[in-house]
């Protein structure tokens, strides 16, 4: 190794060493909301097939637990994880160290007890009657307050970079850090502090929903992939100047594409017809965003074997494409008017938040913890068993959604076929699901494990996972992309 690299290496260590416990902290945080979530979903989906499942207790009847759950693995687990990683990564790109972590310990307990407030109001009976805004009022300020902090320091990180490169990553995460509280405020505002009236809140709300998933939880795992495609296999990414218009097109497209939730429903048509055309436009950015990832796959296809973050990343690359193709049907009036009341539509939401997001952050966690803390996975076992069970749940999840959902929409525009049989048709695809969400549920707890052993400060002697802490050594402008 030269003396450039020794240099590059000992600036990575210091700028690891000053992220290392508010990433792990936050970190930390979303996996046990990740387990907390994943337990309370499971719980809600075995209500649909056993109704009588913790019927006992007025707090966990499904009209309360499903959203708990929901909120719990929005905010709790992908905040937190969004959070640890991109403070990481833009301390990483910015050649910089992160200053002053202590106020983001503060920012931490705020979000965090956030959450806890809102997740418990939820299952009290106070949420409200709005998707992924359930939680009461009473968190909202504590929230932004929080997300304040954590967003100065994003902000602040990016402007004493010590590089003059600013990366497709970077434009991702700088994105993604300013579109959540301009939703968040907006559709807080006009819900609840100033409540617009009639038909627009199904509106404002669609446009939320439909944002938080395409301007948060997408781009923060496009600037995952972006970053570990090239870091990882050793080459530039493909038709890497492509990249920017993709960038802004996608921008511009998802922030009008959330009307197209709305077909059929009882607003103005101008609406579902202008969120059609933002998501037919969207097939321009999705076409350059597949260039540059699968052309950068191409012919190294060999090397997703070698490293578990390749394994996480290809998942996500797929669950990305996957969402966008089904949410593109579904803008389809159409292919809506005979699915849009069923689990296709969950569905679609899912693969952009688990099948691209959460695979994401699980492909960039085991690459960034193993530097952070200075040691390696304790277990392979646990390794091989988190990914096993994400990958096999990713497929069966799909397929068991897709299949059920097609049915269930079939069944729903027959007029002969009486409701509470389409209730009995489903059941044994919920059960399935139940199954599935198990399975999912049993990796979430084999990963919190070995991540307890890998975050302990206390020394401990683990097993090497060689894929995962020794890829290639890349220049920095390699490793984006740039020649």
């Amino acid at each position: 190794m030269n003396s450039n690299d020794q240099n590059a290496r000992a600036e990575q260590q210091e700028i690891d060493a000053s992220a290392k416990w508010p990433v792990l902290v936050f970190f930390g945080s979303a996996l046990l909301w990740l387990l907390l979530g994943g337990a309370l979903q499971l719980a809600a989906n075995i209500q649909l097939h056993t109704p009588g499942f913790l019927s006992g207790c007025e707090w966990f009847t499904h009209g309360r637990l499903a959203p708990a759950a929901q909120n719990a693995l929005i905010y709790g687990w992908g905040m937190n994880a969004a959070f640890a990683f991109g403070l990481w990564l833009m301390a990483r790109l910015s050649a910089t160290t992160l200053r002053h972590g202590g106020w983001l310990f503060v920012a931490a307990k705020f979000w965090n007890l956030g959450i806890t407030l809102g997740i418990g109001g939820i299952l009290a009976g106070y949420s409200t009657s709005f998707e992924l805004l359930e939680m009461p009022r009473y968190v909202t300020l504590l929230l932004l307050v929080a997300y304040a902090i954590i967003g100065v320091w994003v902000v602040t990180t990016f402007s004493i970079r010590n590089t003059e490169n600013v990366y497709a990553s970077q434009w991702y995460l700088f994105g993604a850090a300013f579109w959540f509280p301009w939703l968040y405020t907006i559709a807080q505002v006009m819900l609840f502090k100033a409540p617009v009236r009639g038909v627009l809140q199904p509106i404002v709300n669609a446009w939320y929903v439909h944002g938080l998933f395409g301007l948060w939880f997408v781009p923060v795992a496009l600037a995952a992939i972006y970053y570990f495609l090239p870091k990882l296999l050793g080459k530039p990414i493909s038709n890497y100047y492509l990249a920017p218009l993709a960038f802004w097109w996608l921008v511009a497209s998802t922030a009008l594409a959330g009307g197209s939730r709305l077909i059929g429903a009882p607003v103005p048509v101008w609406i579902p017809s202008l969120g059609i055309v933002a998501n037919m436009m969207l097939v321009l950015p999705l076409v350059i965003i597949g260039l540059n990832f699968l052309g950068t796959l191409s012919g190294r296809f060999g090397a997703v074997g070698g490293s578990l973050t390749l394994r996480f990343i290809v998942l996500s690359i797929a669950g990305f494409l996957l969402s966008s193709v089904l949410g593109l049907a579904l803008s389809m009036r159409s292919f809506a008017a005979i699915m849009q009341f069923t689990l296709l539509v969950g569905l679609r939401d899912w693969l952009a938040f688990y099948a691209c997001f959460s695979t994401a952050m699980f492909g960039a966690a085991y690459f960034f913890l193993p530097r952070l803390t200075g040691k390696e996975w304790r277990s392979t076992a646990l390794v091989k068993a988190h990914f096993g069970a994400t990958a096999l749940g990713v497929v069966l999840l799909t397929v068991g959604l897709a299949v059920a959902g097609s049915q269930q929409g079939h069944l729903l525009n027959d007029p002969a076929v009486p409701f509470g049989d389409i209730t009995k048709a489903l059941a044994g695809w919920h059960t399935f699901n139940s199954v599935v969400l198990g399975v999912l549920l049993v990796g979430h707890v084999a990963f919190l494990i070995n991540f307890i052993w890998i975050a302990c400060p206390i020394n401990s002697q683990g097993t090497a996972v060689a894929q995962i802490t020794n890829p290639p050594v890349l220049s920095l402008a390699a490793k984006e992309g740039h020649a």
